[in-house]
């Protein structure tokens, strides 16, 4: 990841599989989510938080409370630094499958 901003697409697409798959692999709704941060004194609805995590905009005290509440105890940096670069792979060649029309 080159540069400071730390707000792109593949960071956005990142936080989004990081969640939705510990939540697969626990078989966990938002609902039951939305349950487990509530008995942690953290209010969000479950819709609000498929809203936060399908968009990948959430803050990290938030991340760090959503990855606790669905019991994530290790997170290897090294296989998320993987996934962020392939998902600028995928974005660089949905891109140059798919350039944009110039406009005039």
């Amino acid at each position: 990841m080159a540069g400071s901003n730390y707000d792109t697409p593949a960071l956005r697409e990142t936080l989004k599989r990081l969640i939705r798959s510990q939540m697969v692999l626990k078989g966990m709704e938002y609902k039951e989510l939305s349950e487990r941060l509530e008995a942690m004194g953290i209010h969000q609805r479950p819709g609000t938080l498929r809203t936060k995590i399908t968009t990948g905009t959430l803050g990290a005290q938030l991340l760090l409370a959503i990855l606790i509440a669905i019991g994530m105890r290790t997170l290897d940096l090294e296989q998320v630094q993987d996934v962020i670069e392939d998902i600028e792979n995928e974005l660089v060649q949905d891109h140059s499958n798919n350039p944009a029309t110039p406009t005039m």
